[in-house]
C-alpha cells in the first residue's frame, strides 16, 4: 500500500494525535495494518484504502507531508499535524500559504464589523498577503469577497469535504475563489459533512497555516474563537480590532484585556503583522516596531505598540521604572517618549516580538 493511501485511510478514521506515537515507530502502511488487526468490529477490515483514495481523488487530490506543496507551517502542530490535506487548487497552494493571513469573526456581525472586515481584507490583499478564512457567513465570507474585488486570490479552509461548500449557500463563493486563482483545503475527504468536531479541527489548521491572525469581531466562545485560541497557543501574531462595547465583540475585549492580542483599528498595522519576528531586546534596531514581550507562555502584547529608539541605559535617570532592572547584565532603553514617557529599559537578553523597520512600508503608528 502506498503511503498516500495509508495516510488517507488513517485520516478517515482517526485524529492525528491518536496515531502520533505509532507513526514515530512505524510507517503509515504498517500503522494501518496494525489498526486493522486490532479492530474487533471489522469496520477497518472492510475498508479498501486504494479504492477509496482513487474514488475520492476524482473530486480533488490528497496531499501528504512528503509532497512539494505541503505547507511546512503545519509542522508547528507537532503530534496534531494532519496526516494529509484534501486540496482544490493544489498547484497554487504553496504560494498562497507562504503569505496567509487569517481574517475571521462573527457569523452574525455588526455592520461596523462587516465594514472593518472588508477594509482589513482589502488592505491585506492589495499588499500581497493571502486573505485566509472559512467561507462562513459574516466576517469570513466578507473577507473572501473583499479579496476577490481587489483581483487577488484567497484561501478557504473548509470543515467538510471539498465536494461542497459550508454553508451550502456559499458554493458560488467557493467556485469564484477557485476561478480567481485561489485554493481550498480540508482535513476531510469528499462526502464528509460539517459538524461541531470538524469545525474545531479545521480551526486548528486555519490558525496553523497563517503567518498572522486578525480577529475583526467575535462573541466570546463563538466558533471564530477556536482559531484565535489556537493562534495564541501556536504563538502566531494576533491582532484584535478594538472592542465596541457590543456583546458581539466580547471575545476581542477578553483578548485585549488579557494582552493576548495587539490592539489596532487600523489596517496598516495588519500589513506589518505577518512580518513579525522574535528578537533579543539588545538586537532591536532604531525604527523597529515593538509589539510584545515573549515568554514561555507566548506573547504578552503591549496595549500600545511603539517604535523603538534604542540608546544606552542610564541608571541615574530616576524615571521610576529603572528599579525593575534587578539582575546584572546588559540593559538597553528602547524608547524615551511617546507612547512611553519613561525610558523603558529592558535586559538585553529578553525576547520581544518586533517588526523590522525594513518591513514597514509606512509607519503604522504615530511616533
Amino acid at each position: 500500500m502506498s503511503e498516500r493511501a495509508a495516510r488517507a485511510a488513517l485520516a478517515a478514521h482517526f485524529a492525528p494525535g491518536q496515531l502520533a506515537a505509532e507513526l514515530d515507530e512505524y510507517t503509515p502502511a504498517e500503522v494501518w495494518d496494525r489498526r486493522v488487526r486490532s479492530n474487533g468490529s471489522g469496520l477497518l477490515a472492510s475498508y479498501r484504502p486504494r479504492q477509496e483514495l482513487a474514488q475520492a481523488e476524482l473530486t480533488c487530490p490528497f496531499i501528504i507531508p512528503s509532497d512539494e506543496e505541503w505547507p511546512t507551517a503545519l509542522a508547528d502542530l507537532g503530534p496534531a499535524c494532519p496526516l494529509g490535506l484534501w486540496v482544490r487548487g493544489r498547484e497554487r497552494l504553496a504560494r498562497l500559504t507562504d503569505s496567509a493571513v487569517v481574517v475571521t469573526g462573527n457569523r452574525v456581525p455588526t455592520e461596523q464589523a462587516v465594514t472593518r472586515a472588508g477594509d482589513f481584507a482589502t488592505a491585506l490583499a492589495e499588499a500581497g498577503h493571502t486573505v485566509t478564512a472559512t467561507l462562513a457567513y459574516g466576517v469570513d465570507s466578507t473577507a473572501h469577497q473583499a479579496a476577490a474585488e481587489t483581483g487577488q486570490a484567497s484561501l478557504a479552509v473548509l470543515p467538510r469535504g471539498l465536494d461542497g461548500a459550508h454553508p451550502h449557500a456559499h458554493a458560488p463563493l467557493l467556485n469564484s475563489i477557485l476561478d480567481n486563482g485561489g485554493a481550498a483545503v480540508s482535513l476531510y475527504r469528499p462526502g464528509t459533512a460539517a459538524s461541531g468536531a470538524t469545525l474545531k479541527a479545521s480551526a486548528v489548521v486555519l490558525a496553523a497555516l497563517a503567518r498572522a491572525v486578525i480577529l475583526v469581531e467575535a462573541l466570546d466562545h463563538a466558533e471564530a474563537m477556536y482559531a484565535v485560541e489556537m493562534a495564541v497557543e501556536l504563538h502566531r501574531p494576533l491582532l484584535a480590532v478594538p472592542a465596541t462595547g457590543d456583546v458581539r465583540s466580547s471575545g476581542n475585549a477578553r483578548l485585549l484585556d488579557g494582552q493576548l492580542a495587539v490592539n489596532s483599528p487600523d489596517p496598516r498595522l495588519a500589513l506589518a503583522l505577518p512580518h513579525a519576528r522574535e528578537a533579543r531586546a539588545g538586537d532591536v534596531a532604531d525604527g523597529d516596531l515593538v509589539l510584545a514581550a515573549v515568554g514561555e507562555q507566548g506573547a504578552d502584547y503591549f496595549n500600545t505598540p511603539y517604535i523603538a529608539h534604542p540608546e544606552p541605559f542610564d541608571p541615574s535617570c530616576k524615571c521610576g521604572v529603572c528599579c525593575l532592572i534587578t539582575e546584572p547584565g546588559e540593559v538597553v532603553v528602547l524608547s524615551q517618549g511617546d507612547p512611553w514617557e519613561s525610558c523603558d529599559p529592558w535586559p538585553a537578553d529578553d525576547v520581544l516580538l518586533i517588526v523590522s523597520a525594513q518591513r514597514l512600508t509606512d509607519r503604522p503608528l504615530e511616533e
